[in-house]
């Protein structure tokens, strides 16, 4: 992982001058971060695989808390060395095709039932052949087993302990590695199965395809099934933390599970797979929290009282309305006229939270500072919309439909409107105090002021009108508000990227690099019970309703999902 980490620290700290992060330490092993992690001596470490039950009480009796594992990427499926994807190989001549995890599981645990080929299926002379197995040696000198033991130990094992007549195999020094033995064993024995890496392949064996249950579906493991984890045995890539990771460390954390984080996976020469969007994030598992009874939200009926955004009601009322099914004693009362309406409110802590369409603006932020002594804690909890029917949209970029343009990278738009660009063009947008130009100005790279020409508005749509009518015109606003006779320019983030168009599919993935989102802001510290509900909102549950709203905001990829939990410092399930 130390491409990786190089990457991602010399992208972390352009984008942060102030807080740059740097590799101060390099070892072979994810074993040898553990204690210098533990103590303090680095605040972020690569784990390429599973902690080790040692290593999780050594650091928790040095940190004073249990360390934190975020996955980052998943595995690849076959580079030897690295973390790669485990395949079961048999025999070229066994007939079987395909087995599952639970079979698996009685095959290779010591209390396992199934002991000959027969009790998979297999007739004639496999009926009564005894399996043959064959696997990595479980325990090294240090007490420890190999990461890839460790893996199946739990993801295949689920808590049981290995078949004592397992015949183990150690990497031979300056010889053949382990994985390779194994399947020089499988080729040369009829009966035999094996655990290994789909590279380690040789003449004489053959893959099984595998599932999570007997009744499938099965997959082979081809690169598609690994990236999508479709493949029970993918393997996940990590980052460690502290139990108490700094506000510097949390946004290394979000800036790695970001399009510009995961990007760098794609290219890194282990061939990990970035997280896909499909991959299954943790569903929502209630836990027991106090109904607040004293809080300045709380009604006196009992109602929790929550003010903001308008265009979240929607979404808000069905997100609310199941949380109280699933926690009796809570019931909400929503107030949501405006985004506007959501600062003052949470400032004053007659909000339990603020859903918004937009970030704090500079005079709300110091408003709150002043009153709160701190920040409030901004959750994303989806994309913007690109129906007409609802209020907030991604940031487009339009020109009248006759411009030769055909695309700009964030350098030229900051060019453009800042009033450095020399093709003559006529910027115009929302105006400067407005919050689409603020996002603007967050987001474009050196934008600073808009240039003495620049021409804005107080709605979208009259940008937009002002763009049909004017061929010489280049203007900001809320994507949906497009009319005829202009034309969206697709964006690249830096020079030499390709443009990404501005569609569905390239907002959902995280590639369009003007995309915004909605928001809920909340006090810190969290309250238990407001922790709780925005785990529920970030849920598959709570971004299934999202996704079923009638106004086309779009649910969060799986980095950004796991991006906003590391926010609030939920336990994840393991990636299947």
């Amino acid at each position: 992982m130390d491409g990786l980490m190089s990457a991602w620290t010399a992208g972390f700290s352009a984008l942060h001058p102030d807080t740059p992060a740097r590799v101060t330490l390099r070892a072979k092993f994810s074993a040898d971060f553990a204690e210098p992690l533990a103590r303090g001596e680095v605040q972020v470490a690569p784990f390429a695989r599973e902690l080790f039950a040692s290593e999780q009480t050594r650091m928790t009796q040095l940190a004073g808390g249990a360390p934190r594992l975020v996955p980052v990427a998943t595995g690849s499926r076959a580079t030897k060395g690295g973390t790669h994807a485990i395949v079961i190989f048999v025999n070229e001549k066994n007939p079987l095709a395909h087995l599952s995890l639970a079979q698996l599981r009685e095959i290779f645990a010591r209390d396992g039932r199934i002991r000959t080929w027969g009790q998979l299926g297999l007739k004639g002379e496999w009926a009564d052949r005894k399996i043959s197995l064959h696997g990595m040696r479980v325990r090294r000198e240090t007490g420890n087993p190999p990461g890839i033991v460790n893996f199946l130990e739990s993801r295949l094992l689920a808590g049981h302990t290995w078949r004592e007549d397992v015949h183990e195999y150690t990497d031979v020094p300056g010889g053949a590695q382990s994985l390779e033995l194994i399947t020089r064993a499988v080729a040369a024995d009829e009966a035999a199965i094996g655990y290994s890496g789909f590279a380690y392949a040789v003449p004489g064996v053959k893959a099984l395809a595998l599932g999570e249950t007997d009744a499938g579906p099965f997959f082979a493991g081809t690169e598609v099934e690994i990236a999508r984890r479709d493949y029970p045995l993918a393997r996940t890539i990590y980052l460690a933390v502290g139990p108490l990771p700094d506000a510097a460390t949390s946004e290394f954390i979000r800036y790695v599970l970001g399009p510009a984080g995961q990007g760098a996976i794609a290219t890194d020469a282990q061939k990990f797979f970035p997280l896909a969007e499909s991959t299954v994030l943790p569903a929502y598992e209630p836990r027991t929290v106090e109904v607040p009874r004293k809080a300045r939200y709380v009604g006196a009926d009992g109602a929790i009282a929550v003010i903001g955004y308008n265009d979240m009601a929607e979404m808000m009322a069905a997100l609310s309305a199941r949380f109280e099914a699933l926690h009796p004693g809570f019931k909400f009362a929503l107030t949501l006229k405006g985004t506007r309406t959501g600062p003052p409110a949470l400032a004053q802590g007659t909000s339990a939270f603020a859903p918004m369409g937009a970030e704090f603006s500079p005079t709300e932020l110091a408003d709150y500072r002043a009153a709160t002594g701190g920040d409030p804690l901004l959750i994303r909890v989806a994309h913007c919309s690109l129906d007409p029917k609802a209020l907030s949209g991604p940031l487009a970029v339009f020109v009248h439909q006759d411009n030769p343009l055909a695309s700009l990278t964030l350098a030229e738009v900051a060019d453009i409107f800042s009033g450095r660009d020399t093709r003559g063009l006529q910027p115009a947008g929302l105006e400067s105090q407005l919050a689409l130009s603020l996002c603007l100005r967050d987001r474009v790279p050196r934008l600073g002021t808009f240039a003495a020409n620049f021409k804005g508005f107080r709605q979208s749509a009259e940008v937009v009108g002002y763009v049909a009518g004017n061929p010489r015109a280049i203007g900001f606003a809320a994507a949906m508000r497009s009319l005829p006779g202009v034309k969206v320019l697709p964006l690249a983030a830096v020079a030499g990227q390709a443009p990404v168009a501005l569609t569905e599919a390239n907002l959902r993935v995280g590639r369009y690099p003007l995309d915004r989102f909605l928001l809920i802001h909340a006090r810190q510290p969290l309250e238990p019970w407001v922790r709780e509900f925005l785990g529920f909102v970030l849920s598959a549950e709570g971004q299934g309703i999202i996704t079923r709203g009638t106004l086309g905001y779009l649910p969060l990829n799986a980095a950004e999902q796991s991006a906003e939990r590391v926010k609030l410092w939920l336990p994840e399930r393991e990636l299947r």
